[in-house]
């Protein structure tokens, strides 16, 4: 494993949010284009991507891969949704924040920063795998995060609006598992296009993350204890616990170590744009991606040597 290829592609997304803070800075773009860039990427760009990610050729072998990768996918995210749930309370964080922390607790950059570290560490064929792992993920941060994001919000505390589970991430995860299972061989022009939409989603996430710290004053930006202890928990306790408990039982270095590296990675970049999309706390969630961000360069390699 080459330490410092982790270490260029952690960095390299890093560098891209701080390109959007500068250009929201410099005025190079406003809040009503980050805003509509927002509506972008959850409503086209993200449901490309998932459906582009899905789009593999079927076989038995890939099924039954699928099968004992999303069994260990579901044990993962069961003991993430456990550390989600009960540690906003240890900390006790305010009520209409519990919610935005248990996302960044829960949902790590599995896609955006998880695919490239993978590949780095594992090469290709570990891509495939990760591609299984993230299948869940579509699936949950559309459903459960949305929930999380909007549970406490504001005067809809303790109210759930069933119809945030129609949305497009939702749609695209259906679609793409029919494409994958029939299985559905997409023209050329379309396929191509639906990958180069898909494609543009990590820089502009990362960019538009950078737009958004940009609204918060810079003494805010590193404000606040809990969200240290949040970053550190999401960049160091989730992966060792997910080594802990699959290591006793799993001995293929890809079924074990690509769960702990994804739980190595930083909070979700869906976080800020759902939260900006559902109308939740878009500055705590913003921040939580910046500081697990800047943090995850030194932490990501650290685990992988440790734990890889």
């Amino acid at each position: 494993m080459e330490y410092f290829g982790v270490f260029n592609q952690v960095l390299t997304l890093f560098l891209l949010v701080c390109a959007g803070y500068a250009a929201r800075r410099s005025g190079v773009i406003d809040d009503a284009m980050t805003t509509g860039t927002c509506r972008f990427l959850v409503n086209c760009a993200l449901p490309a991507l998932i459906i582009s990610s899905m789009m593999v050729p079927f076989s038995a072998d890939l099924l039954s891969a699928c099968g004992g990768m999303l069994v260990i996918t579901g044990i993962f995210y069961g003991v993430s949704l456990v550390i989600a749930l009960l540690l906003p309370l240890l900390i006790r964080a305010p009520l209409a924040e519990q919610g935005t922390y248990a996302f960044l607790l829960l949902f790590s950059n599995t896609g955006f920063m998880g695919f490239p570290v993978v590949q780095t560490i594992f090469g290709d064929e570990g891509l495939f795998y990760a591609a299984i792992f993230n299948l869940p993920f579509n699936l949950l941060v559309f459903s459960v995060g949305i929930i999380l994001l909007t549970r406490h919000r504001g005067g809809d505390e303790g109210r759930f609006d069933p119809v945030i589970l129609l949305n497009p991430g939702i749609i695209a995860v259906l679609i793409g598992f029919l494409i994958f299972v029939i299985p559905i061989s997409l023209p050329v022009a379309v396929s191509g296009a639906v990958t180069a939409l898909g494609s543009v989603t990590t820089p502009l996430s990362m960019i538009v993350i950078g737009a958004m710290l940009a609204r918060i004053e810079p003494s805010e930006i590193f404000a606040g204890w809990r969200v240290y202890v949040v970053s550190g928990a999401r960049l160091l306790l989730l992966p060792l616990v997910v080594w802990a408990v699959l290591s006793p039982f799993i001995h293929d270095p890809y079924l074990l170590g690509i769960p702990v590296v994804m739980a190595a990675m930083p909070a979700a970049a869906n976080a800020a744009i759902l939260a900006e999309e559902y109308r939740a706390d878009t500055q705590l969630a913003s921040q939580g991606v910046f500081i697990s961000t800047l943090f995850c360069t030194l932490t990501i390699p650290f685990v992988a040597v440790l734990l890889v």
